[in-house]
């Protein structure tokens, strides 16, 4: 059910209703406007969390919102569907990972870091199973087409669903895999990897921004920005009393 009180829109759910706040902060701003009133800048979990936040903004907005996403120091490794890698299955190749790259295929049932620019088939998994897709796409673009079609890119918690995937796949060829290296940390600090980017995002370029906003005119999508810059945002949590 939603809401409206005054400058917020309410959306409630079980584990963390979302607050939309029609008023332009900065991100610093509008993540201690949201400590304050209710817990923090809003944490996005899954699809259907990005769905629920296009929602509540106001319909005759078309820019961005703030969500509590914002550029930290510590590159850690995590999983498409929100899942952080502590103490869960590895199954790296021979000096894997070995540099930069921020995104993993699987070869011939082992894995290796790679530019996440690179065009390669893929994996994606639903209830019924893994498919492999034979179109070439960036990891990034293989994201979307895997939500969007089915469920995700796969997680890959031990050897059995490892070689379940590798039963699949082209000799020859590598395929991408849902795991990902990033530094973006959620202002509640939460350690959840879930990401919706734009095409594009995020960027390492000078002045490409530290600070998350939502796009509510690119299906939720997620973009970059300078941190002092002024847009509207959305908090999660019960209300406090102040």
């Amino acid at each position: 059910m939603l809401i409206l009180t005054g400058l917020f829109w309410s959306s409630s759910a079980l584990s963390h209703p979302y607050h939309y706040i029609n008023v332009r902060m900065s991100w610093p701003e509008a993540q201690s406007y949201c400590r304050e009133r209710f817990t923090d800048l809003a944490t996005v979990y899954s699809m259907d969390d990005v769905n629920r936040l296009v929602n509540i903004v106001d319909a005759g907005y078309s820019g961005s919102v703030w969500i509590g996403l914002k550029r930290g120091t510590l590159k850690r490794w995590g999983w498409s569907n929100g899942e952080n890698t502590t103490s869960q299955y590895y199954n790296w190749a021979s000096g894997q990972p070995n540099g930069d790259e921020d995104c993993v295929s699987t070869y011939a049932g082992v894995w290796h870091d790679m530019l996440c620019s690179n065009k390669r088939y893929f994996v994606c998994y639903e209830n019924s199973g893994y498919i492999l897709i034979q179109s070439t796409k960036n990891w990034t673009d293989a994201q979307s087409y895997c939500r969007q079609n089915y469920t995700d890119l796969p997680t890959i918690h031990n050897s059995e669903q490892n070689n379940q995937i590798n039963k699949i796949l082209l000799s020859e060829n590598y395929i991408w895999i849902g795991l990902f290296l990033d530094s973006w940390e959620r202002s509640d600090k939460w350690s959840l990897f879930f990401r919706h980017w734009a095409a594009g995002q995020p960027s390492m370029s000078s002045g490409s921004g530290d600070c998350v906003g939502m796009s509510t005119a690119d299906s939720g999508k997620w973009f970059q920005h300078r941190c002092d810059l002024q847009h509207p945002f959305i908090c999660h949590g019960g209300e406090f009393n102040i």
